[in-house]
């Protein structure tokens, strides 16, 4: 996969350095793409960072990844097959990171908003060939956080 220089520019700054240090910047940069719609290139900013991460804040950026390249495979690249599977992994991660404990009230409501939209979307595949695409397309994508330390526990960052 070839990406243009401000991607390859993002990547290359999450490289750099430990979890703690790029998490905010890795967040910020995948949540720009998000809103604009570029899922696929959310999905390797955050991969990058995934990669770094435990716990809870592992859980966030994978369940994220899934729903990003289910979106992209529903919106970009239709794969009805694929599409569903994402969403369901992403469904299943996000579902855990509820049960880690580690989320704070912000968090809580934010996580079951994606598992609420998930549901609803999940709920429009008619069967692994056959979607209602056009219903999929009216429903209102989750809201991404802008700062994702106010989505946990203070126990879940270190001091800055």
């Amino acid at each position: 996969m070839e990406f243009d220089p401000e991607i390859l520019s993002i990547l290359e700054k999450v490289k750099q350095g430990d979890a703690d240090s790029s998490f905010d910047y890795a967040w910020g940069e995948g949540r720009k793409l998000y809103l604009k719609g570029r899922y696929f290139e959310l999905h390797e900013v955050f991969e990058f960072q995934w990669k770094k991460e435990i716990g809870g804040r592992r859980l966030l950026l994978h369940g994220w990844i899934q729903l990003a390249i289910s979106l992209n495979k529903a919106f970009v690249k239709p794969n009805i097959r694929g599409s569903k599977m994402q969403a369901e992994k992403s469904k299943e991660k996000f579902l855990k990171l509820f049960e880690t404990g580690e989320l704070s009230p912000i968090g809580k409501d934010q996580t079951d908003g994606i598992i609420y939209f998930l549901e609803k979307f999940l709920s429009l595949f008619e069967s692994e060939e056959s979607w209602d695409l056009e219903r999929i397309k009216e429903l209102s994508l989750p809201e991404m956080q802008e700062n994702a330390k106010e989505l946990f526990s203070s126990s879940v960052f270190p001091a800055s």
